[in-house]
């Protein structure tokens, strides 16, 4: 398929090249590693080209700005990227789009940046790696937290999307819960679990029930919820307990979320998304670098799904979302 977008794609630059490393372990691939991900208009642009994707929506990759325990640090350093992205950027307005970098610490920073990047420099939305942690790397908190309301109400005024993707536990749940088991910590399985969970908090602190606009991204089929999503219905329906929501959870993954194919290139998986979402909210993605575009393109373009249904998951689902209807002039 030609023309398609993707959307969870990532980019660093040399002061978080130490947050980066981490996920690329197999002896002899960092270098190439790092200069691939800190390029954003070569090798990239080629990739793009073979694999028929048309355009790009970048972000910094995780965790980078939430990781950071110094506030204002963390407000100078999202502003900084964000500056920087957007110069990047600039000369390629009909291949790349940009999520803002959010410095989550101090909300009121976050809107502000938010809207900065919004209204200044034409940022189609922002993406959050997970909590943050001010003041100490255990100290996580997340986006369901009260002090958050105001900047959701900001996001729903602006009408963006807000992409959560994943980030490690913190480091003491990291030494409980993966104990000899190093393997588990990121892609393999903890980062789905952790933003899988983060996403639910989100629903049960009745976030969308205040901001039933808001509209959030997740990728990787969906973080194992649309795997999950009946039994949380049927377990939350019998044994509400301290649940703040006035709906089921399906009705906000339904109307809340989209969910994108990043780095899980499984046909059964997409089925199974596909049946409990539906294909309006479904968009293809590659998690480029850390998965290659060849394969995420190959396998969505040899899909057995229906013409229509690619069209939607692999191009008009994200111009609608996004506004970008531009790139069919």
């Amino acid at each position: 398929m030609i023309g398609k977008i993707a959307l969870e794609e990532h980019f660093a630059t040399e002061e978080f090249l130490e947050d980066i490393k981490p996920y690329f372990i197999r002896e002899g691939v960092w270098e190439e590693a790092r200069d691939t991900i800190c390029d954003i208009s070569g090798k990239r642009l080629q990739e793009m080209d073979a694999n028929g994707i048309e355009y790009t929506i970048l972000s910094l990759s995780a965790p980078t700005i939430q990781g950071m325990c110094n506030t204002e640090e963390a407000i100078a350093a999202a502003r900084r990227i964000n500056d920087y992205l957007a110069e990047q950027i600039k000369p390629f307005p009909k291949r790349f789009g940009a999520f803002a970098a959010l410095p989550t610490q101090d909300p009121d920073a976050a809107i502000a940046e938010l809207r900065r990047c919004v209204n200044e420099l034409g940022f189609v939305g922002a993406l959050v790696n997970g909590f943050c942690t001010p003041d100490d790397p255990e100290n996580c908190i997340y986006l369901d937290d009260p002090r958050y309301l105001p900047f959701w109400a900001e996001v729903e005024k602006l009408g963006v999307p807000v992409y959560l993707h994943p980030r490690m536990s913190v480091p003491s749940v990291r030494k409980k819960e993966y104990a000899g088991h190093d393997w588990m910590v990121s892609a393999a399985w903890g980062f789905h679990v952790e933003t899988g969970t983060h996403c639910l908090r989100l629903m049960a602190s009745g976030l969308f029930d205040k901001f039933p606009k808001l509209q959030i991204i997740i990728g990787h089929m969906g973080e194992l919820l649309p795997f999950q999503i009946w039994r949380i219905c049927n377990r939350v329906d019998s044994h509400k307990r301290d649940c703040k929501a006035e709906k089921t959870f399906k009705y906000y993954l339904e109307n809340n979320f989209h969910i994108t194919t990043s780095g899980n290139c499984s046909t059964p998986a997409l089925l199974c998304t596909m049946l409990e979402t539906g294909t309006d909210r479904i968009m293809f993605s590659t998690d480029y670098p850390y998965e290659t575009m060849k394969q995420a393109a190959d396998w969505f373009d040899n899909l057995p799904v229906s013409n229509n249904d690619k069209k939607k998951m692999g191009r008009t689902n994200a111009q609608k979302l996004f506004s970008l209807e531009f790139l069919d002039d």
